[in-house]
């Protein structure tokens, strides 16, 4: 297992790559489209010669944070991410989300997974931009979420021994301290899982009671009380992407119908492997490109409950924060009472 050495981070201001694909990047929309491209030129010339340039700057909509997709004069396509609009209310664990990406591509650089995109510059002070950006590696394919129903059992166990295999192997990094990646870098994790992940969950809770969002909170504190002493059984701070193989997220190839790309890292952290969303219900495919027993000892059904709830709790709550979809909160809604009547039985 490896063992990082995070104490170079928090020195660096940006981080420089080779050429190639990017994929994610923001933008305030009051900025004319011609200051725009010259501004993306005086970022680009960061990473490439004088004589490339921005031929066409697509934006995708529909995410938290604004993404260009950039196509340049040389053929290479790159993806710029950057920072939620100063109008978008955050929980407090998306107020890092931009760096926690870079800081987590920062770390998987030197893995050459082709399903991990590159990142090639971060800047968390946006000079030549006007708010901090990443640029990373362009990902091609098609989400799971649209291509799930074109799909054959076949190719979604492929898939799903796949994504197994990658989050075992993202999870052998280890670390210091569990928490957040900023936390861990800059020695202030904390000594065990049972408090990192109490500590996340009554963050989200807090996160609610600002919306005023209706909830058992009584209840949930009182479950996660009593059963967090199964957490302690986590000895070991691995590096874990708590949005894992959400369907989103997963990108396949529309002609072999294989896994081509994971995006979005910003969940990273220092925990429990288990506690991404790939395990919620894994299938057996999962579990075995994970190379983990389908059987589950009472500790990790208790952790797995305990991240399910927190995952249902986030949710909901994220309703509130953005537009509401009130089939979705409805949905979790019903499963969160059924968990949290699952946690009362353990």
């Amino acid at each position: 297992m490896q063992q990082l050495d995070l104490k170079t981070w928090s020195a660096m201001p940006s981080l420089k790559g080779t050429s190639g694909h990017s994929e994610s990047f923001h933008r305030q929309p009051h900025a004319t489209e011609v200051d725009e491209h010259h501004r993306l030129d005086d970022v680009l010339s960061l990473l490439f010669p004088s004589t490339v340039h921005v031929q066409h700057s697509h934006p995708i909509s529909g995410h938290m944070h604004s993404l260009l997709l950039l196509t340049l004069s040389n053929g290479a396509h790159l993806l710029l991410k950057g920072s939620p609009s100063s109008r978008t209310a955050l929980l407090r664990r998306e107020r890092s989300f931009l760096e926690t990406e870079a800081q987590f591509l920062a770390l998987l650089g030197q893995s050459a997974n082709p399903c991990i995109p590159q990142l090639y510059h971060y800047d968390p002070h946006g000079r030549l931009w006007g708010s901090a950006y990443l640029i990373r590696q362009y990902m091609k394919g098609k989400s799971l979420s649209e291509m799930e129903g074109e799909l054959t059992s076949q190719q979604l166990d492929g898939i799903d021994r796949h994504l197994g295999f990658l989050v075992s192997t993202i999870g052998q990094n280890a670390a210091p301290g569990f928490g957040s990646l900023q936390q861990v870098a800059f020695g202030a994790g904390r000594p065990c899982w049972r408090e990192a992940f109490c500590g996340l969950f009554e963050g989200i809770l807090r996160d609610a009671e600002d919306m005023f969002v209706h909830l058992p909170y009584s209840e949930i504190r009182h479950e996660l009380s009593r059963l967090a002493p199964a957490l302690e059984a986590v000895s070991l701070p691995r590096l874990v992407v708590v949005d894992f193989g959400r369907p989103s997220h997963v990108l396949v190839n529309e002609e072999s119908g294989q896994l081509s790309g994971i995006v979005d890292f910003s969940s990273a952290m220092w925990g429990d492997v288990l506690m991404a969303e790939i395990f919620t219900n894994a299938s057996p495919a999962v579990l075995q490109g994970a190379g983990m027993a389908v059987s589950r000892t009472r500790e990790e059904k208790i952790r797995l409950v305990l991240y399910a709830c927190y995952r249902l709790v986030s949710q909901i709550t994220v309703q509130y924060y953005r537009d509401r979809d009130e089939t979705s909160e409805l949905d979790a809604r019903r499963r969160l009472t059924t968990t949290i009547a699952e946690m009362a039985r353990l």
